[in-house]
């Protein structure tokens, strides 16, 4: 949760200190990393926590953090690498789309393993 977190932080000020195309490729990389690492380790802590409601919290944070990784992060990619990419390209608005989704899926990520790091204080 703390990459996820820190990430969360870093990536806003990537955008503010370089320009948009290397600080998106920056942030992917982080993105990818981050949710990479999370998803091994948040398997663990979704087989450590005890059954119940905290133990499908964990899980639905985890399998979040599989559709993140496995499908639209790598989605997200192939549509950038795609010729003159940017604003009015055709990649642009499906790439916008998967934006919008992956941000909603971070967000819930972000609140779902609060949730479970502070039950387990």
């Amino acid at each position: 949760m703390g990459s996820l977190w820190t990430v969360a932080g870093v990536v806003p000020l990537l955008f503010w200190r370089l320009p948009q195309a290397v600080a998106g490729a920056l942030a992917g990389d982080l993105f990818a990393a981050g949710q990479g690492l999370g998803l091994i380790l948040g398997g663990v802590v979704a087989a450590a926590v005890r059954p119940g409601r905290w133990r499908r919290l964990a899980r639905t944070a985890w399998a979040l953090d599989a559709v993140f990784v496995l499908i639209i992060l790598p989605v997200m990619a192939a549509l950038r690498a795609t010729p003159h990419f940017g604003p009015g390209s055709p990649s642009w608005t499906p790439f916008m789309a998967l934006h919008a989704v992956s941000t909603t899926i971070y967000l819930a990520e972000g609140v779902l393993g609060l949730a479970v790091v502070a039950r387990a204080l």
